[in-house]
């Protein structure tokens, strides 16, 4: 048995409030929406769950991504802090981080949730239209059974499944990470403000241009801007782009711009990352406030 985090511990150490530490001491301060509470917890703890994935995907987030997106980050992380105008990535090393956002949109709660959901409203459906002869059409060890019910009962044989398919199955060439890379300019925001990032438990957040009247993400959809916390300080964005960009080139020069306005940091960085289906952020005293509110 293990404990499978969520949102990888290397993300989560960028937002220690006590960063100095030993990495199995380090901690953050987590707000719960729900219970309108904060709580110190350490990071090898806090959004981790016990064997929430497969061995297999487990082992090929670890090997494929998690490794080597963490250096990545640091180069982001030196190249900020040393001043530059920008980080230099290769091809390889562009796709992979394409790879790794689109990955952390997949892992989360959320599409089990609306698995859910679906199955729900589907069966819903097929009642209002069969009518009694619905029951009749199941296997009879089904009968009597709620979806939900069912749902539940194999939750975690269907989690490690689906888990399993979308992380082996995210590659150079699935739509998203090709819309993603091909359709989304990209820069560094480095926040030297008094007022640090935030971070929720689904990790990113995608911005339209006008609001949805859902709160349903479909892979279809073309957001305006897609918003991906590196650290506390960090911030990578994308912004849908009016040209295509060329997905050919061997490097990638992303700009790293500096902001030290706390205004701006809070109304494009802080507000607009947050969404109403987050059920938790990771906050310091810079910012519990604006999630409070």
């Amino acid at each position: 048995m293990s404990k499978d985090h969520i949102i990888p511990q290397f993300i989560l150490r960028g937002f220690a409030i006590n960063p100095s530490s030993s990495k199995a001491n380090q901690k953050v301060m987590v707000y719960y929406k729900d219970t309108q509470t904060i709580k110190k917890q350490k990071i090898v703890d806090v959004y981790s769950i016990q064997d929430f994935n497969s061995q297999t995907t487990e082992r090929s987030l670890a090997e494929q991504y998690e490794s080597n997106v963490a250096k990545l980050f640091q180069r982001i992380a030196f190249s900020a802090t040393a001043k530059e105008g920008s980080v230099v990535f290769s091809n390889a090393e562009y796709r992979l981080l394409h790879r790794f956002f689109v990955i952390m949109w997949r892992r989360n709660s959320i599409h089990m949730e609306q698995a859910l959901d679906l199955g729900k409203q589907l069966e819903n459906m097929l009642k209002a239209v069969f009518g009694n002869q619905y029951q009749q059409m199941l296997k009879p060890e089904y009968k009597d059974y709620s979806f939900e019910r069912m749902f539940k009962e194999k939750y975690d044989d269907l989690r490690h499944s689906f888990y399993e398919k979308v992380v082996s199955e995210t590659s150079d060439d699935d739509p998203t990470v090709k819309k993603s890379f091909e359709m989304y300019s990209p820069s560094i925001i480095y926040n030297t403000s008094n007022i640090h990032f935030l971070l929720h438990n689904t990790y990113s957040t995608v911005v339209y241009a006008a609001p949805k009247n859902t709160s349903f993400i479909s892979y279809n959809d073309n957001p305006f801007r897609i918003l991906l916390p590196i650290s506390n300080t960090l911030f990578f964005d994308l912004v849908l782009s009016e040209e295509k960009i060329d997905c050919t080139k061997n490097e990638y020069h992303i700009p790293i711009e500096v902001c030290s306005n706390p205004q701006i940091i809070k109304q494009y960085y802080i507000d607009s990352y947050k969404i109403p289906n987050a059920r938790s952020y990771i906050v310091d005293e810079t910012n519990k406030l604006f999630v409070q509110e």
